[in-house]
């Protein structure tokens, strides 16, 4: 968490050295500081349609901005090194202008392309072979509801759901970016409803980092899931039909209350037989957990047939979708983490900018088999 914030002060510094030079004067400076503001600002209004949408195209533009000025700032100060003086005031400020510009437009552009893009989704199958299968799951996740979000996508989901008719449908975090009670007055109840109905067997949810921004006094992530037919394993277990589930309290959800995540072995679930005494369960086990970190160090038990999250959204959008692999062991897709096999998700949706570029919407069809 430092070290993030220290490299998000540092990107902001180095928004405000950039953007500055690009009028003379302290109309440059004001203009600098008017674009930070507007950026906390955003963030500030996030449950809004204008906070919402300042958010949106910040976000892309913060990225392509750091893209151009990391290189600019490296040769201003290779160059000062080298000759000995600094580059004159009138081509530093035509440079900051020719960037400044050419930042806005890739972001446009990114923009024009990825809003529409990520308003389909794909829907990816995979087979997963088990002792005891014999059933089928459809999961998702990151579908950060907010002001952008475009609810005729989740009226698709709806229907492919109902279509494919699964055992369960499982959910892997990040549901929503407004409290509950927005959730209700925009009609998102009605809607979840109608998702989760479309599981045979359950639905089954955890939570995400997203949710820990929304813990407060009168919004309560868990306790909305629960009402809209999803079953919310908060470090929990639960045997269901034909498998058993176990869903870890995100790490930031854990952190804003205060508290350790449980150990994973104190998870395992099990079954208690009509006789006395208690047996390890012989049905598929399958882990939830928003991010893809793996197993936790040190642990030494049963091991998950099976491991879903989100969380990384593949990157979204250029450059992210080129560096997401460099912070993530298993970035997107299918691989193995700690000795388990493990899917990630892109999630359904995004966070912030409603835009892809590089990547692809999806959901996924899993189907546990013999």
């Amino acid at each position: 968490m430092v070290f993030f914030l220290l490299l998000l002060l540092s990107g902001l510094v180095l928004i405000y050295i950039n953007v500055s030079p690009v009028l003379p004067g302290r109309r440059g400076k004001l203009l600098a500081l008017g674009v930070l503001v507007s950026i906390f600002a955003g963030m500030s209004a996030r449950g809004t349609f204008v906070g919402s949408l300042a958010v949106a195209f910040l976000s892309v533009w913060l990225c392509q901005a750091l893209l151009l000025y990391i290189p600019w700032g490296v040769f201003r100060v290779v160059r000062r090194v080298v000759t000995r003086r600094a580059l004159d005031g009138r081509s530093v400020m035509l440079a900051c202008r020719g960037l400044l510009v050419a930042t806005v437009a890739m972001t446009l552009g990114l923009c024009a392309y990825g809003v529409p893009h990520n308003a389909k989704y794909v829907l990816h199958e995979t087979t997963v072979n088990l002792p005891a299968g014999g059933f089928t799951a459809v999961f998702f996740s990151d579908i950060h509801v907010d002001p952008l979000f475009d609810r005729a996508k989740l009226e698709r989901m709806i229907a492919d759901v109902d279509s494919i008719a699964p055992d369960y449908l499982l959910f892997g975090g990040d549901l929503a970016d407004v409290p509950s009670a927005t959730l209700d007055e925009w009609g998102y109840d009605t809607l979840f409803k109608k998702l989760t109905a479309g599981a045979k067997v359950a639905a089954v949810a955890v939570n995400g980092n997203h949710e820990g921004m929304q813990e407060f006094p009168g919004s309560s992530p868990n306790d909305w899931m629960r009402k809209v037919g999803f079953v919310v394993l908060d470090d929990s277990s639960a045997c269901i039909g034909q498998a058993c589930f176990t869903g870890r309290t995100d790490f930031q959800v854990a952190r804003g209350r205060g508290v350790e995540r449980r150990p994973l072995a104190e998870l395992v679930p099990v079954e208690v037989p009509a006789d006395s005494g208690s047996v390890q369960t012989v049905r598929p086990w399958i882990l939830l957990d928003h991010q893809p970190k793996g197993i936790e160090p040190g642990y030494s038990g049963r091991l998950p047939d099976f491991a879903l999250s989100g969380h990384t959204h593949n990157g979204q959008f250029f450059p992210g979708n080129f560096v997401i692999n460099l912070v993530w062991r298993l970035a997107y897709g299918e691989g193995v983490l700690d000795g388990v096999r493990w899917l990630v998700s892109a999630g359904v949706d995004c966070w912030g900018p409603p835009v892809r570029v590089g990547t692809d919407a999806d959901m996924w069809v899993v189907r546990f088999v013999r």
